[in-house]
């Protein structure tokens, strides 16, 4: 037998969230189902050793991997699309965000994903505009290929929790999502594996539990959400989701009321083992994102190409 015989390539995709605090990392296998996940607390400087246990200790060496850049670590604008080809575009972007950027431009990395053309309603063609920094890029790309991990792509979390959507919509079928952890979260609006709409959410979810405060955070959070639906449909042209699927890291019943009797729709959690999670992992909003990142392959759509 020849030492230099191929190994057989490992099956599968880690999806691996990186936050301020902590990492999510989720293990899906070669149908984008999820068979491990878990939430690893760490801090900026630990973050390597962490990882490179955590791949250690679960015999991932060598599985491709799929890193999900936090909101914090990235910037995204909707703006108007130039007539170039699609080879060109991001490059072509990198001035029109030039000013919109707190860094100087040769210190950006710029990528783009497209925008739906049955949302323009008449308007020129626009695009999402993606910049992160480019040493902060070169530091996550490092601790992915140290911990043993094949680096494939690189995510944002918008496309990330797109791919959770996929599984439970019916084609062109709208899906809302609002994922919340302690003091920030996202709303989604999703057709077709297409992101139509998101924005940035920012509350003390800790608050809920607190009479004094619950009303007050609930009905904020849900007056985002419903402006996000508004929008959608009066500006976007687009027909209102009939439901919401929610998950919060804390006080997640208490968001699930409060969404309910506001908006006057369907809210129910996210159905973990429906978007294929095993019943024997417990995902919840910590590690969800993750999941997200290792169901990529089943969605259609290039990942961003920092």
């Amino acid at each position: 037998m020849s030492i230099f015989r191929k190994q057989r390539r490992k099956q599968g995709l880690v999806g691996v969230e990186v936050r301020a605090d902590s990492l999510g990392v989720a293990v899906a296998n070669g149908k984008g189902e999820i068979r491990l996940l878990d939430y690893l607390p760490a801090s900026p400087a630990g973050r390597a050793e962490v990882l490179s246990a955590w791949v250690k200790e679960n015999r991932l060496y060598g599985i491709h991997c799929n890193l999900v850049l936090s909101p914090d670590c990235y910037s995204s604008q909707l703006l108007e699309k130039p007539a170039v080809d699609d080879r060109e575009l991001a490059e072509a972007m990198r001035w029109k965000v030039k000013d919109m950027l707190d860094y100087s431009l040769e210190d950006a990395v710029i990528d783009v994903f497209e925008f739906p053309e049955d949302a323009l309603r008449g308007k020129p063609a626009l695009v999402n505009v993606v910049a992160a920094r480019k040493a902060l890029i070169k530091e996550l790309i490092q601790l992915v290929k140290a911990s043993g991990l094949r680096l494939q792509s690189i995510d944002i979390t918008e496309l990330a929790l797109r791919n959770l959507v996929h599984p439970v919509a019916e084609p062109d079928q709208v899906v809302a999502l609002v994922l919340m952890r302690e003091t920030t979260g996202m709303v989604l609006l999703v057709k077709n594996d297409t992101v139509y709409f998101s924005r940035r959410l920012n509350a003390d979810m800790q608050g809920l539990s607190d009479p004094a405060e619950r009303d007050r955070i609930g009905q904020q959070l849900a007056l985002e959400v419903q402006r996000s639906m508004d929008y959608f449909e009066s500006q976007m042209g687009q027909k209102a989701p009939r439901s919401l699927l929610v998950s919060a890291a804390i006080n997640e019943p208490e968001l699930i009321n409060h969404l309910g009797d506001i908006l006057g729709v369907d809210i129910t959690n996210i159905p973990e083992q429906s978007i294929g999670i095993s019943d024997d992992q417990l995902a919840g909003s910590h590690s969800l994102v993750a999941c997200g990142g290792a169901m990529r392959k089943r969605v259609v759509g290039r990942p961003l190409a920092f």
